[in-house]
């Protein structure tokens, strides 16, 4: 059970801390071009058994 006791040091903290970017890797909803392209897209939900 020692991983449950472990301590990370400020350079670690400052080094993850720089992963976050404030930005979605997935989608910028404030790009116009994203949201232009996710406006288009169609899901085909109407599926028939074969």
């Amino acid at each position: 059970m020692d991983v449950l006791d472990s301590r990370l040091t400020e350079d670690e903290m400052n080094r993850i801390a720089t992963l976050d970017t404030g930005a979605s890797s997935m989608f910028d909803d404030r790009d116009p071009e994203s949201v232009s392209w996710l406006g288009n897209v169609r899901f085909d939900t109407c599926h028939q058994a074969a």
